[in-house]
């Protein structure tokens, strides 16, 4: 069988594939991931007698980072090897034709709520009153580290691109939410980070 977590919502896919993962017991469990994918070790482990006659799954997270056929060469092997489970976690939503690639697989997408995407849409000057009421509604969801990680790609996207701000403004935000990520992981914020982070919001939206 064949098992597929995708989604926008990476931190509940990767929970979601982490924790079937774990409820499978007794098993002989090959770990990949994109960057050490190799054809050969995976061949061998589908082909090799599993010590104890134990059942063998194969794990390989964000398969659709590598090229086309990589994944064909994998979708090769595993139609040759029935007995076999694959679990794939990929951190993004798959395309129809992607997920055709594995027949019969179950498949389990874990999209994000629209009010991330309305939140990050909204946020440009002057717009006070329209962001925080959203912010307050992505707490709520409960995906401040989605909605953070998302806010630092876009406005590192923005030093390069076409910024919402004048690029002075740009860089010295992206740097503040940079050093917010940094103290929250180390301890060192002395308030929330949730409140931390709607100063940001405010002082850059009002």
């Amino acid at each position: 069988m064949i098992y597929i977590f995708h989604g926008d919502n990476q931190l509940e896919s990767r929970k979601a594939f982490g924790d079937f993962l774990d409820q499978i017991k007794d098993a002989d469990i090959f770990r990949l991931d994109s960057k050490n994918i190799d054809i050969d070790r995976i061949n061998l482990f589908l082909q090799e007698s599993s010590l104890f006659n134990t059942k063998k799954v194969l794990s390989i997270s964000n398969l659709f980072a590598t090229n086309k056929s990589i994944i064909d060469q994998i979708n090769k092997l595993i139609n040759q090897s029935q007995s076999v489970d694959i679990v794939i976690w990929q951190d993004k939503t798959l395309t129809p034709t992607q997920i055709k690639i594995f027949k019969n697989a179950q498949i389990k997408n874990f999209p994000l709520d629209n009010k991330l995407f309305s939140c990050l849409n909204a946020i440009k000057p002057k717009n006070l009153a329209r962001v925080i009421p959203l912010y307050h509604q992505v707490l709520d969801l409960g995906l401040y580290d989605l909605f953070l990680y998302f806010l630092k790609s876009n406005f590192r996207k923005q030093l390069t691109s076409y910024p919402k701000f004048d690029p002075l403004t740009t860089k010295r935000i992206y740097l503040q939410l940079i050093e917010l990520d940094f103290k929250n992981k180390t301890g060192e914020l002395s308030i929330p980070k949730e409140l931390a982070l709607e100063r940001i919001l405010t002082n850059l939206t009002k």
